[in-house]
C-alpha cells in the first residue's frame, strides 16, 4: 500500500502523537490533578450498563467510524488546522476520562488500554493520512474549489485513492471493527469486575 511507504509518514505519525499528547496535557491543565477526590464515574448510572454487547459495539464503531472519516477526509479541504484540532480534541477527551477516573491506574487500564492498543495507533495513522493528503494536494497546486471541479485529474485521483480510500477501507475500518469488539466485550467485562454491575 502506497501510504505505508510514503517518506513523510513517520514524521506525520510523530506530529499526530504530539498533538494527542498536547490535547491530554490541556485537559490536565483545565481539570488539574487531584487524586484525593473520589472518582466521578458511576458505572450503575451509565448507559453502557443497560446496553447489550452488540449495542455497545455498534455505538462505538459508528462513532469512531464517523470521527476517523471526518479527520481523514477534512484533509481534502487543505487546512492542517482542522485535522490537528480533531486529534487534539481526542487527546483532550482521553485526559478528561483519566481525570474522571481519578488516575486510578487499575480502572484506567481496564477502560482504555485493551482497545487502546489498536484505537490510538489508528487515530495517529488517520491524522498522518490527513496530513499526507494535504501535503500531496498542495503540491498539485489545486485549491478546494478546483479540486472538486477537477476530480478527474490523474494526480488527484492517485492521491485520493492511495492516501484516503485504500487506507480507510483496508486498514482503518478493519482496525475500528477489532477495537470496537474488544471494547464491547473485554473492556466491559473488566469494568464489571472492577467497578461492579
Amino acid at each position: 500500500m502506497k501510504i505505508l511507504s510514503h517518506p513523510q509518514l513517520p514524521i506525520y505519525l510523530l506530529l499526530a502523537f504530539c498533538l494527542l499528547l498536547c490535547g491530554i496535557w490541556i485537559s490536565f491543565l483545565l481539570y488539574g490533578i487531584n487524586i484525593t477526590q473520589p472518582s466521578t464515574v458511576n458505572w450503575s448510572n451509565s448507559l453502557i450498563h443497560t446496553m447489550t454487547n452488540f449495542q455497545i459495539f455498534q455505538t462505538i464503531f459508528i462513532k469512531n467510524l464517523i470521527a476517523t472519516f471526518l479527520i481523514i477526509s477534512l484533509g481534502v479541504i487543505g487546512f492542517r488546522l482542522i485535522p490537528a484540532l480533531c486529534i487534539m480534541y481526542n487527546g483532550y477527551l482521553i485526559g478528561n476520562m483519566i481525570s474522571d477516573l481519578n488516575y486510578n491506574f487499575t480502572v484506567m487500564f481496564a477502560m482504555i488500554f485493551p482497545h487502546g492498543y489498536i484505537e490510538f495507533p489508528l487515530l495517529l495513522f488517520v491524522g498522518a493520512c490527513s496530513f499526507i493528503i494535504i501535503q500531496e494536494l498542495h503540491e498539485t497546486g489545486l485549491n478546494a474549489y478546483t479540486l472538486l471541479t477537477r476530480h478527474k485529474n490523474p494526480k488527484v485521483r492517485y492521491i485520493l485513492k492511495n492516501y484516503l480510500i485504500y487506507p480507510y477501507i483496508v486498514i482503518i475500518i478493519p482496525g475500528l471493527v477489532i477495537a470496537a469488539i474488544i471494547e464491547a466485550t473485554f473492556t466491559v467485562w473488566n469494568l464489571k469486575i472492577l467497578i461492579g454491575g
